[in-house]
């Protein structure tokens, strides 16, 4: 089978810190009525085509050659696009940038500029909204960090509803 796939670092999901993600990218779709739900993540690489069980077993090596990553929030941002809308940004550490590069190198592909960052909306919503959500929301009441303990094959062709999780590999 061919689409379009992502591969997403997850947050360890029995934290507080996942719950509380989750509770805010919940919060904030419920808010605006494009915006969807979806699970909270870190995308190490985008936009992977082909078929799925090569994409799987690459993913797969991926992970096995890795170990939990603690990934460090620096701060609350907006941008111009659907897909990056509102998120906080994550800092580059050499481990989370190997592991991009990586991917890219695993997966033949120009990874593109990389700007790690854990995505809180996905929305069209105008430039001032944006501003807005970002200053409704308590930097506070959000964990400054996860511990991302699995690496995940999403299917992405299709709106963000159909994506689906193909395959996931302990770090």
């Amino acid at each position: 089978m061919s689409g379009v796939y992502s591969l997403w670092l997850v947050p360890n999901r029995e934290t507080k810190a996942y719950r509380r993600l989750s509770e805010t990218i919940g919060e904030l779709a419920a808010a605006h009525p494009d915006a969807p739900e979806f699970e909270p993540h870190v995308t190490v690489l985008g936009g992977i085509r082909g078929d799925q069980d090569r994409i799987t077993k690459r993913a797969q090596h991926l992970a096995e050659e890795r170990r939990p990553l603690e990934l460090t929030f620096t701060t609350l941002q907006c941008s111009t696009t659907k897909h990056q809308c509102v998120f906080l940004l994550v800092q580059p550490t050499r481990e989370l940038l190997s592991v991009h590069q990586a991917a890219v190198q695993r997966f033949d592909t120009d990874g593109g500029m990389y700007v790690p960052h854990l995505s809180l909306i996905y929305s069209d919503m105008s430039i001032d909204d944006r501003f807005t959500v970002v200053e409704s929301i308590d930097i506070g009441s959000l964990p400054g960090g996860v511990d991302a303990d699995e690496l995940a094959v999403i299917e992405t062709t299709g709106s963000v509803p159909e994506w689906d999780t193909v395959a996931t590999y302990e770090l």
